[in-house]
């Protein structure tokens, strides 16, 4: 193929021959100019012009171009391809005549077409036919397809067309004298239904302007003539005159058509001149300019006036629309949208636009837009479309006219308006559209003069939050703050948005007495850069927001909305103070100060405290009022003075105080004997039933005696120690039995001079109620758990007391030893993988040692047992040496064992097959189920002799997996027995046998397998029968037997014998399956015939049809006119078309299988067809006035009485096709009718009916058959 020239576009490829010639031409040094472009690529040369080197490459021809060239080779070989398709279709005509299939024919077609395409024509090796092996795969798969709708008479919708397509070219059938007959020479035979009956009623002319009203426009911008339909009908004009009135002025136009357009005219006359069923004609007149357009005057070719009708037709300028652009695109919420279009066009007028707020589309429209004062006579009750034009009316009202519409509505949505105009309509109709589709507004979007976008906004808010005049701001003198504004923007959550704020501010001397702005008003503004700043006030008074505006929006003042600012006077200290004596130190102990002051509570007084014996140091005192009283008293004598440094308030903060001596303190202190806890917490926790030991400091002139006091419950303890030489004592009290709240409080201390000083040093011991206690929780209201083997448990743990805990416990049933948790919360975890009970020995939480709940200290943990397997116990299984045998079956029976399982359900049950036949090698397979249930029914495979072992490896459960090293497997084996067999000698064979028993018959052999004696069943089924017939042979002793079957089994025809069942001394049997070996029985008896229908009248070319009985082929005798005919049937069908009248007659039929010949007497009458002929059987045409009347007569052949139909339809016009006005049908019991008619049209005979036969040239449904015939039933 690789020598296959490429084909040039637009043409068939050249003759390999000729292509070096035209190749020499094109190189010719005298070729034209043109020339100098690329040629196109030529065909390569056709191998008997190739030379060597190139014909080697390739096989040669299997016939030497030499001996035959290579186009008679192609002519040859597709000459017999489609010869080899006419003879297809012969033989499907043949299958189609018959209405069956033919199996023969189809495996015939598909080997003839293997044999061309993959055979012959590929060995002739033919030049542009050596196709490609998916081409002709293709045609193979293409032409197998075809073979079978073909030869199987599939009904497709194409086989049909296809059968027409032949019947043209072969339309011949058998008829009763056994000559082939043309069929639709008798089917349609147009000599019995001839004559037609034309009538012409002579229109009137008249001419018509525009009668549809169709209303027309003429646009600016667009197109800028229409044209204006004139209707002429049965006239030929010879002038045209029309009349424009102009719409500004009223003035009126004449126009007349010139003489090309008149010739236009004629031309369209002469072209349905030929069409007497057309009389009226169209000419479009073109116009540019607006007005008011009639009809003048019309002259036909005589110069005579033509009717006219004189309404008028206005064109006038297209509607259209605009929208007058806004001062501003920006609105704010609730505003007036104050938008207005302009609509300009013949009023009444409508205009539609669509309204979008946030993509959501809402359409509106005005209608009956017009001018103040505006009248026309299309307005009102008698209003009409058509207006007939007085002369010199006025037509001003159907200029064009300007309306403006205002669209004035609150525009109380925010976000995204659009405002377009969609249609606009004029009073007659006229509409501009100006939406797109979607691809075309994406692409192109609408002219800026048609839309109007809007951009509302919200409007903001604001208000004042944490002030307002009963809680002002307060501030210090010289300091600002910011004024507390709340800003808000609905459906805005942008932290960006900025806005402008104005308020009013009165100084604090200015305002009223009722605390309102006095005469000297100030206005504040403020232009925030985001939601989040707030103006900055420093000056005292009251301030009033009033407006508030964003993106040019004026918003919201809500309340509170007045804010009082004001500054609180400095704050003041004044000190005075006094010593504290002692009597017993006989000197001051301390000083006691009065502190005064002034501002705004709370204050805060810082000081600071030196002296000699110890490091100076700063403290500070805070007074939540304007007095307060404190006393200095220090511990250790000495010199010591104080320095009030720096005073505070709320407002005003670390204000220095002078370094006067009004802020300056100094005194000499011996303090007496004291004592107090050192280091210690003034709350101290202690465990029940334990000691607690408490640090106290002494000072002063010792030894020291000491007093304290227990306190528990409203009872006291109270205990002295005496001689305490040193600085420091320790303080032990008795193991606390109760729980509770003690207090230990310090009561006196007495120095060395004998001075009792009474002390208020105390502090409190929290002692617990109860020990910490330890004991195991539940687990679904049980101290036990039971879990799968090695899974880890969590045992709850309740524990009271002060965590974390140290909790001892072990295992009493393991060898692991005590072992400690901490556990962090009081329902802590023991976790653990083991199993057995566990006990709790001890515990302590942070500080005190507990005891353990006796009834709570152990915890049982249970492990799930693991699954177990085992079988069911049957009478047919059997132990012998650890295996279980099961009792022998046959191959193909139904048998099965079941298992017995222990554990959590669901189970996973793995087992593995091993099959050992009797010889050849064995097969192992591996299965799977799960069960729910203790048991499951396992089915035996049985499906083969021989010997099976089923071993039971891996059992699992809902809670463990496969364990191998903990499961025991089990085993099971059976042995099946193979089936007996029967299978006949001759499979395939026709045993022969008449219907009566003869002396000697042929008896059917068939070869048994397995053990003897046997059981047959045989079944005999007739091909005409659906239920078989059963014959049993009980004891067979051999393995071959012959079979004879009795008459009473057997039916007339072909029945199919074969084995059903077959079973040998051990019990097996086995079923054969339909569709097995089988042997054909043909019982013969005599052939018959029958007729398909019961009628003994028939008509000519209908078909007289048998069924046959019996073996084709058939041999059938008739009489037909008085002759003996003979006639052989291939098939079962008879059937003959009548193509002549007479009496038809079979007298006898043989077939083929046997040699009885039946006598027979069916006999049929064939009569011949009706016919009509109107007016003689001619065409007539007759033209009449409207009013007149003509006859028309029907002369009739056949049996009387006769039924006919004709039709009225419209007269044939050029290019059209007649349509049918009416149908009307008649009786007439003599040879002839006449009827009058006075319609127009073309009157014929459609169906003709006598006595017995009918005849009609339409379908069921009355429309027009080509050539076809259809009995007729009325």
């Amino acid at each position: 193929m690789n020598g296959t020239p490429r084909v040039r576009s637009g043409g068939f490829p050249q003759t390999p021959g000729t292509v070096a010639p035209r190749a020499r031409r094109q190189s010719t040094p005298t070729s034209t100019p043109r020339q100098h472009k690329p040629a196109r690529p030529s065909l390569p040369p056709a191998p008997e012009n190739r030379g060597a080197a190139a014909a080697a490459d390739d096989r040669p021809p299997l016939i030497p171009l030499t001996v035959i060239d290579a186009p008679s080779q192609r002519f040859y070989a597709v000459a017999i391809y489609f010869a080899l398709f006419a003879y297809r279709f012969w033989d499907w005509i043949g299958v189609a005549e018959d209405d069956a299939g033919s199996f023969f024919l189809f495996l015939k077609w598909a080997a003839i077409d293997f044999t061309y395409l993959f055979l012959a024509l590929p060995a002739f090796r033919i030049p542009w036919l050596d196709l490609s092996q998916p081409v002709v795969l293709f045609m193979y798969g293409s032409q197998m397809i075809l073979n079978w709708i073909l030869m199987f008479n599939i009904d497709v919708p194409f086989t049909a067309w296809l059968l027409g397509v032949v019947k043209i070219f072969y339309d011949r059938e058998l008829s009763i004298s056994e000559h082939n007959v043309k069929v639709s020479s008798i089917l349609h035979n147009s000599s019995l239904i001839m004559g037609k009956q034309i009538i012409n009623i002579l229109p009137e002319g008249s001419a018509l302007l525009n009668p549809g009203k169709t209303p027309f426009c003429i646009s600016q911008a667009g197109k800028s003539t229409v044209t204006i339909p004139i209707y002429f009908n049965a006239t030929i004009p010879a002038e045209v005159e029309l009349v424009r009135v102009d719409l500004e002025t009223n003035s009126e136009e004449v126009m007349k058509l010139g003489s090309s357009q008149i010739r236009e005219i004629g031309k369209q006359a002469r072209k349905i001149t030929d069409d007497a069923s057309e009389t009226s004609y169209r000419y479009d007149f073109p116009v540019k300019k607006p007005g008011a357009y009639r009809l003048n005057k019309v002259l036909d070719e005589y110069k005579l006036e033509v009717q006219r009708y004189t309404e008028p037709t206005y064109v006038v300028p297209c509607p259209k629309a605009l929208v007058r652009r806004a001062e501003s695109s920006t609105r704010c919420l609730n505003e007036l949208s104050n938008l207005s279009l302009d609509v300009h066009g013949t009023p009444p007028l409508k205009i539609v636009y669509s309204r979008t707020i946030n993509g959501k589309d809402h359409s509106f429209h005005f209608q009956s837009l017009q001018p103040d004062g505006f009248s026309s006579p299309l307005l009102g009750s008698a209003r009409s479309s058509s207006i007939v034009l007085a002369d010199g009316e006025d037509v001003s009202w159907a200029k064009a006219q300007q309306v403006a519409v205002s669209l004035n509505e609150s525009m109380s949505q925010a976000g995204e308006w659009q405002y377009s105009i969609d249609e606009v309509h004029d009073v007659f109709g006229n509409v501009v559209k100006y939406t797109q589709s979607g691809e075309e507004a994406e692409v192109k979007p609408k002219p800026k003069h048609l839309v109007q976008n809007f951009v509302v906004r919200e409007r903001p808010q604001a208000t004042l939050r944490g002030c307002d005049l009963r809680n002002p701001l307060k501030v210090a003198k010289g300091q600002s703050t910011v004024l507390p504004v709340s800003f808000s923007l609905p459906g805005r959550v942008s932290d960006r948005a900025s806005y402008t704020l104005t308020w009013q501010f009165s100084p604090i001397d200015t305002l009223t007495k009722s605390g309102d702005h006095g005469d000297v008003v100030e206005v504040g503004t403020f232009a925030a850069k985001n939601s989040h700043s707030q103006p900055t006030i420093s000056a005292p008074g009251l301030y009033t927001l009033k407006s508030i505006a964003c993106d040019s929006c004026e918003g919201e003042i809500e309340e509170p909305s007045s804010c009082l600012l004001l500054n609180p006077l400095e704050p003041k200290l004044s000190v005075q103070a006094e010593e504290i004596p002692d009597k017993c130190a006989g000197a001051s102990i301390g000083l006691r100060v009065d502190l005064d002051l002034v501002g705004t509570p709370p204050f805060k007084v810082v000081y600071d405290i030196s002296s000699d014996t110890e490091r100076s140091r700063r403290e500070s005192v805070v007074v939540k009022g304007l007095r307060q009283q404190i006393d200095l008293l220090p511990r250790s004598a000495g010199r010591y003075q104080y320095r009030f440094r720096a005073l505070e308030d709320a407002i005003y903060k670390n204000i220095p105080l002078p370094l006067g001596n009004e802020y300056y303190l100094e005194q000499y202190v011996k303090p007496p004997a004291t004592a107090f806890f050192q280091d210690q917490a003034s709350v101290v926790s202690a465990c029940l039933d334990e000691a607690v030991e408490v640090n106290v400091a002494l000072s002063g002139d010792g030894p020291f005696t000491l007093e304290w006091e227990l306190v528990h419950d409203g009872k006291k303890k109270s205990e002295k120690v005496t001689d305490i030489t040193s600085e420091s004592y320790k303080i032990k009290t008795n193991p606390l039995a109760q729980g509770g709240e003690y207090t230990l409080a310090l009561t006196s201390i007495q120095d060395k001079a004998g001075c009792r000083i009474f002390l208020k040093e105390e502090m409190k011991i929290n002692v617990r109620r109860q020990r910490p206690r330890a004991a195991f929780g539940l687990i679904e209201n049980k101290k036990a758990a039971t879990v799968v083997e090695d899974a880890k448990v969590s045992i709850p743990l309740r524990l009271s007391g002060d965590g974390p805990w140290k909790v001892t416990y072990r295992n009493r049933d393991g060898g692991s030893g005590e072992q400690t948790k901490v556990a962090r919360s009081n329902n802590d975890f023991i976790e653990t993988t083991e199993h057995g009970t566990f006990e709790i020995t001890d515990v302590m939480d942070n500080q005190c040692h507990g005891q353990v709940a006796p009834e709570a200290s152990t915890f049982d943990i249970h492990w799930f047992p693991r699954p177990e397997l085992g079988l069911v116990p049957a009478d047919s299984i059997s132990e012998r040496g650890g295996v279980f045998v099961k009792d022998d079956v046959c191959e193909g029976d139904i048998d099965g064992f079941e298992v017995a399982l222990k554990g959590s359900s669901p189970y996973h049950v793995s087992y593995e097959i091993k099959h050992k036949p009797r010889s050849g090698s064995g097969s192992v397979g591996r299965r799977e189920f799960d069960a729910v249930m203790p048991k499951a029914s396992i089915a035996m495979d049985t499906a083969k002799a021989g010997v099976y072992t089923y071993k039971f490896s891996a059992l699992a459960d809902n809670l463990y997996n496969n364990d191998k090293r903990k499961f025991q497997p089990l085993t099971l084996e059976q042995t099946v027995n193979a089936k007996p067999s029967a299978s006949f000698a001759k499979p395939g064979q026709i045993f022969k046998l008449c219907f009566s028993e003869q002396d000697y018959e042929e008896k059917i052999p068939i070869t048994l397998q397995g053990f003897a004696p046997f059981y047959v069943e045989i079944e005999i089924r007739h091909h005409s029968g659906n239920i078989p017939e059963t014959f049993r042979i009980p004891n067979i002793p051999t393995n071959t037997y012959g079979i004879q079957i009795p008459r009473q089994y057997l039916k007339l025809g072909a029945q199919t014998i074969r084995i059903r069942k077959v079973r040998d001394a051990r019990g097996c049997q086995q079923k054969i399956e339909v569709g097995g070996p089988s042997v054909q029985v043909q019982l013969y008896d005599a052939p018959a015939i029958y007729p398909l229908e019961t009628r003994n009248d028939y008509c000519v070319g209908e078909r007289i049809a048998y069924t046959l009985s019996g073996t084709p082929p058939f041999d059938v005798q008739y009489t037909f006119a008085g002759s003996q005919m003979k006639a052989k049937s291939q098939t079962t069908n008879f059937r003959r078309i009548a193509e002549a009248p007479g009496e038809f007659a079979i007298t006898a039929i043989s077939d083929k299988a046997s040699d009885c010949r039946a006598a027979i007497n069916l006999s049929k009458t064939i009569h011949p067809m009706p016919s009509v002929k109107i007016s003689r059987g001619k065409v007539v045409r007759v033209d009449i006035h409207e009013g007149s009347e003509v006859e028309i007569l029907f002369e009739f052949w056949g049996t009387p009485p006769f039924e006919f139909t004709y039709t009225r339809s419209t007269n044939a016009k050029k290019g059209q096709r007649p349509t049918i006005l009416e149908t009307r049908h008649d009786i007439s019991y003599e040879h002839s009718k006449v009827v009058t008619a006075s319609l127009e049209g073309t009157y014929e005979v459609v169906a003709i009916k006598d006595k017995f036969c009918a005849f009609s040239t339409v379908n069921v449904e009355g429309k027009e058959r080509k050539g076809g015939q259809k009995m007729l039933t009325y």
